[in-house]
């Protein structure tokens, strides 16, 4: 595309502006007008210049932003679990089996242990004193004895059983009253309460599962929570998933700055983007606040074609300084324009003067979308030309291998 100097359409969009404010004259209300709108332009100017002064500044501190970012993150995921927690509460103890394996066992197992072993324990002691005094029944002795040690260290194992499982039962009825309803606990929390080590209490908790204490239990990959639920355990899945694209986007911005910081062009395009997206914002916002469909409508116009020429630059940087005027100049005076439309628009008494001066302004957006429908097109001169290019190679390889219409008709 040839590069053009545009000033014939500057020129025409402030001759059409000037009919706006002039209308606006009619009214005495330009200098009440201008002044806010004035405020409003040179608000975005000041600020977008402050941005271009300490960009340097931000791009360096970018890193500690960045870690920042990623701590608070590591830390919502807590906040993240209670909020799914707290509407499935009520269901936790579905999760949970009323009556763990060993309530019952744990206690027989325990009686039957300890009786055993003073029974048992009592009759060897004294028939290891008797069978000396009875030398002619020695082995028979002997083999009795041998009976008696067996029950009684059988005995000894049903009651160590006994107390495994009750302590293992006791365990259990702490960590439910640690969950206290909840679906999910820190396992380090559960640890601290039972004064174990969090590799014991992973164990336990899986062992646990594994006999259906705990029906749905998970235990993330990096053993940090313990979780009641399948669903409760999806959706922490999804937040972690969340969270790895978002680090994955936080990671690529960061390149991105990185690589802004270190180019000035990729710099100010970033600066041009961002400033015409605040023109946007504002026109938008003031697209809002109308309720007259006609103007809301050329509004809307207004901010398609502006998203379009911004995307279309972001996509081709290299046409970067054929849309200085369009960025410097045609959307300050058309913010301007919009908001002093606005102005107008809240007066309380509607005249004729003022409805004049209202279809100037609208007159001029007309004629600015035109022109920026026009200089949107203009962009993408190189894309047709080169289309253009391709059809007639196209069609005079097609000729010469004797593949057209007229070809197949002789």
């Amino acid at each position: 595309m040839d590069k053009k100097d545009f000033s014939d359409l500057e020129n025409q969009i402030k001759d059409t502006v000037k009919s706006a404010f002039n209308a606006i004259d009619f009214v005495n209300l330009k200098k009440g007008i201008n002044n806010k709108a004035d405020d409003a332009l040179n608000g975005v100017k000041t600020k977008f210049k402050d941005k271009s002064d300490d960009v340097i500044g931000k791009l360096r501190n970018k890193s500690q932003e960045f870690s920042e970012k990623m701590e608070s993150k590591i830390q919502n995921q807590h906040t993240n679990l209670s909020k799914v927690n707290k509407k499935e509460k009520n269901k936790a103890p579905v999760y949970i089996v009323k009556r763990p394996i060993g309530s019952i066992s744990g206690v027989v197992y325990k009686v039957l242990g300890y009786t055993g072993s003073l029974v048992f324990g009592i009759l060897l002691m004294v028939y290891s004193m008797l069978t000396p005094l009875f030398p002619q029944f020695l082995t028979n002795n002997f083999i009795f004895l041998g009976f008696l040690s067996t029950f009684f260290i059988s005995s000894i194992g049903l009651s160590f059983r006994g107390r495994y499982l009750r302590n293992r039962v006791y365990r259990f009825k702490k960590y439910v009253k640690i969950l206290d309803g909840e679906n999910y606990c820190l396992i380090e929390n559960l640890a601290s309460d039972i004064k174990k080590k969090n590799k014991y209490v992973v164990k336990d908790l899986r062992k646990m599962s594994e006999l259906g204490m705990f029906k749905e239990a998970h235990i993330d990959e990096k053993q940090t929570y313990f979780m009641l639920s399948n669903e409760v355990y999806d959706n922490y899945l999804k937040s972690q998933e969340a969270l790895k694209q978002r680090n994955e986007e936080e990671l690529r911005r960061q390149e991105k700055s990185n690589e802004e910081k270190n180019d000035p062009a990729k710099r100010e395009l970033r600066f041009t983007i961002d400033m015409g997206q605040n023109y946007i914002k504002q026109i938008r916002s003031v697209n809002d606040a109308l309720p007259e469909e006609e103007i809301s409508n050329k509004l809307y116009r207004l901010e398609n074609i502006v998203i379009q020429i911004l995307e279309h630059i972001e996509n081709n940087p290299k046409k970067l300084p054929e849309v200085n005027k369009f960025a410097n100049h045609y959307l300050p005076i058309t913010l301007k324009l919009v908001n002093s439309y606005k102005e107008l628009n809240e007066q309380a008494v509607q005249g004729d003067n003022i409805k004049n001066a209202k279809n100037e302004i609208e007159k001029s957006i007309d004629f600015i979308n035109t022109a920026f429908e026009k200089l949107l097109d203009d962009l993408f001169e190189e894309v047709a030309l080169d289309i253009s290019t391709d059809i007639s190679v196209l069609e005079t390889l097609f000729t010469q291998e004797g593949l057209t219409k007229k070809d197949f008709e002789n």
